[in-house]
C-alpha cells in the first residue's frame, strides 16, 4: 500500500526515482528494489519520501 501511494505521488509531482534517492541518501537501485518491492527501507527513510513526496500519513481506527 506505501509503495503504491509513493509510486502515485512520484507519477503526479513527475519525480523520477534518482531524483527521489539522492534526496533521502541511498542509491538508485536500492529506490528501485524498494518500489518493486524487493527490498524494504527503514522508517526514516519512508518518513523523508513522504516530506520530499508532500504525502500526509493519516491513520484511522477503524472497529471491525
Amino acid at each position: 500500500m506505501i509503495r503504491e501511494v509513493i509510486k502515485e505521488a512520484m507519477k503526479a509531482r513527475k519525480v523520477k526515482a534518482k531524483d527521489l534517492a539522492e534526496h533521502i541518501g541511498i542509491n538508485k537501485s536500492t529506490m528501485s528494489m524498494f518500489i518493486n518491492g524487493k527490498m524494504n527501507l527503514g522508517q526514516e527513510k519512508i518518513e523523508m519520501i513522504f516530506r520530499f513526496l508532500n504525502i500526509e500519513l493519516v491513520i484511522k481506527n477503524i472497529d471491525s
